[in-house]
């Protein structure tokens, strides 16, 4: 737990950030989401936690950690060495303030984390102007000359860097599109799914709404750190997270348009009316794991699918009248507003979602 206690008691260097201009940053956070499951074991990926993004070996107890400073540029050109070791003056009441370099930030976790940081890598949709060859490397890669420069840069602010140390530090061109970031990100989501997934249906629109409000909702988060454990689940995603999201589409694929359902009711008109409305949104509703309180009405209607899920005799109305008596008391208490139609949609979505031909 040496990690963990050590994340948590060393003071942030920056506020977290908030807004939406950091989107780009967060949606490469779900890029590398993609990337590493399934390639290891456990891993947590958590926003605005001393660098833009940190990704953990494990959501427990982890014992490494890789860092990242996420940043997009507009203009072309690249970033030269000049611009990466740039310490901008700024004024400060007792005189002038030199603010550190991009690499400075980079070795500061090196240094506050030693012998648990595997790399801190600077990311941008913009090349590396001097070495523009290569899309990611470590900066000890870069020609001898440049390397000293940056050595030297580093021993500054840290006069007891070493040449092995400052070679973690290292650079990424990403693919993401600052211009279309959401279309980009859409698409590497809809990837990942038919890869963990195979051919199943779902509304990619949804998907992705339900996923990016939560990484945005974690990117943005400022209250108070207590634990790691707090850490990650408040600005945290896990593999744990992501299981949670394909089983959820997975149910969605299941449960059918609105037009395949009607001619199973007989409702009245206006009420039938109202709960294809409820259902409507309720099929997106059910992609948001975070969402606690649906949660736990779901969880309530899936406790007493049993009791009528293999019984042929009864219809689709005996079964959403038998289920709702159950569930009433609990809706009633985490929907806001709470409606019978609401309640009638989420049973009907759950039938078809745990309902095995």
């Amino acid at each position: 737990m040496v990690l963990a206690t050590n994340l948590v008691s060393t003071p942030l260097r920056e506020k977290g950030a908030t807004g939406g201009r950091y989107d780009f940053q967060t949606m490469w956070g779900l890029a590398l989401l993609f990337q590493q499951h399934g390639t290891n074991d456990d891993y947590a990926i958590v926003f605005e936690f001393h660098d833009d993004v940190a990704l953990l070996n494990s959501a427990i107890d982890p014992t490494t950690v890789r860092f990242y400073q996420v940043k997009s540029k507009a203009t072309n050109g690249g970033w030269t060495l000049t611009s990466l070791l740039k310490r901008e003056k700024v004024k400060i009441e007792e005189g002038i303030k030199e603010k550190p370099s991009y690499i400075d930030k980079m070795f500061d976790n090196l240094d506050k984390f030693q012998g648990a940081v595997l790399s801190a890598d600077f990311v941008s949709n913009q090349l590396c102007g001097f070495n523009a060859a290569k899309n990611a490397f470590r900066l000890n890669e870069c020609s001898s000359e440049d390397f000293k420069k940056i050595v030297a840069s580093v021993q500054q602010a840290y006069p007891k860097a070493t040449e092995a140390q400052i070679g973690l530090l290292g650079f990424q061109h990403t693919d993401l599109s600052l211009g279309d970031v959401v279309s980009h990100t859409k698409g590497k989501l809809q990837t990942f799914i038919a890869g963990q997934l195979g051919s199943v249906w779902f509304s990619p629109e949804a998907v992705y709404q339900a996923i990016a409000d939560e990484f945005r909702r974690k990117a943005n988060f400022s209250g108070e750190i207590t634990s790691l454990e707090n850490v990650i689940k408040e600005k945290g995603l896990t593999k744990a997270n992501v299981q949670e999201w394909l089983i959820a589409i997975q149910s969605n694929s299941r449960s059918p348009d609105w037009s395949a359902i009607a001619p199973s009711l007989s409702y009245p008109f206006t009420e039938q009316l109202r709960i294809s409305q409820e259902y409507a949104v309720y099929r997106s509703a059910a992609l948001n794991s975070a969402d606690r309180a649906v949660q736990r009405i779901r969880m309530k209607i899936v406790e007493a699918l049993p009791t009528v899920i293999d019984d042929a005799s009864l219809t689709l109305v005996d079964m959403v009248e038998a289920l709702y008596p159950r569930a009433e008391a609990i809706g009633k208490k985490y929907l806001s507003p709470f409606s019978p139609s609401r309640l009638k949609a989420m049973i009907i979505y759950e039938i078809y979602a745990h309902h095995q031909i």
